[in-house]
């Protein structure tokens, strides 16, 4: 059977005359004129094709029906109502599903701590990590959030928190130093084996600049690349090894500096820099448990590791994570 009427304001309009006795004085509870809480109660008894009122100058009354009526309107409004409130309250709570994408050497150096931090402070949260270099897409793979290290954005859909800027250098283990020695300028980084990203078929280009420097022009090298890598976690495992140098993020290295099992060779050059960024959708209606990740990792995010700051793209390519 189909409901005779959809309209809630007209049955709140309604149990506020009966429960005040006035046209008059609901109207000014609801901040409508008299006019509009007549029509609105003539509406209701046409489509119910019920008496529910009768109304004189002085006084306003329920009528049977009316009186029947509104008990049943009552408890239904209520029960929209707390319906209401305990849905604002879930969203008021993060809770639910969390999937996060970052590539393997961002999620072991960095956000392992972060996320395990985090579920213990969101104890209704869940997180999947998704540790890949491939650029998923936010849809396709129902990807709430992704962390990215790169070194600009392309125009996205997505909102853009900048977490940190990385710089990326050679390091060398002191054994594979003490036994090769260490380059004293560029020109002495051909003579060595790296182990880098972006490789081909063994030969690897190095892009070398001064610190600091954006307006000279950049050095370029070809070096000898036995083994290539698609994360910067295994070319750190493989320059500890002592057989080579690896190109690593100064991000990844931090420990390895402190203990001495890593060296930075020419620091007074970099060979690039990228920026570290955490992205969500740009819903205006952002789920509580992405807007609690966001908000608890740029909080606990090293301050050594970068100034933060917010940035918005607007195309669904960037990093791949688009929607």
């Amino acid at each position: 059977m189909e409901t005779p009427f959809t309209d809630l304001v007209d049955l709140r309009a309604f149990c506020h005359v009966v429960d005040l006795g006035s046209i008059t004085t609901a109207a000014k509870a609801l901040g409508e004129g008299k006019g509009s809480i007549s029509r609105r109660l003539t509406r209701l008894e046409d489509a119910l094709g019920v008496r529910l009122l009768r109304r004189s100058p002085r006084l306003v009354q329920a009528t049977d029906e009316g009186a029947a009526f509104r008990l049943q309107v009552g408890r239904a409004l209520d029960v929209l109502h707390d319906a209401a409130e305990t849905i604002q309250h879930t969203r008021s709570v993060p809770s639910g599903h969390l999937r996060v994408t970052a590539p393997v050497d961002l999620a072991l150096d960095l956000l392992a701590p972060l996320v395990a931090g985090f579920t213990e402070r969101y104890p209704r949260v869940t997180v999947e990590m998704l540790l890949t270099s491939s650029l998923l897409d936010f849809d396709a793979h129902q990807i709430d959030v992704a962390v990215r290290a790169t070194p600009a954005l392309k125009d996205s859909a997505l909102v853009a928190h900048k977490l940190a800027t990385v710089e990326l250098g050679p390091y060398a283990s002191p054994e594979y130093i003490a036994k090769h020695g260490a380059p004293r300028r560029p020109a002495d980084l051909a003579a060595h084996r790296f182990f880098m990203l972006k490789s081909m078929r063994g030969i690897g280009t190095l892009v070398l600049r001064r610190r600091g420097d954006t307006k000279g022009e950049p050095i370029e090298l070809d070096v000898a690349v036995p083994v290539g890598a698609s994360d910067y976690s295994f070319c750190r495992e493989l320059a500890l090894t002592g057989h080579g140098v690896a190109v690593l993020p100064s991000t990844i290295v931090r420990s390895d500096l402190a203990k001495g099992t890593l060296i930075r060779l020419l620091p007074e050059l970099e060979l690039g820099q990228a920026t570290i960024y955490l992205l969500h959708s740009g819903s205006r209606l952002l789920p509580p448990k992405v807007r609690a990740f966001r908000d608890y990792v740029e909080r606990e995010w090293s301050p050594r590791l970068g100034r933060r700051s917010r940035d918005r793209v607007s195309d669904s390519t960037t990093l791949g994570s688009g929607r």
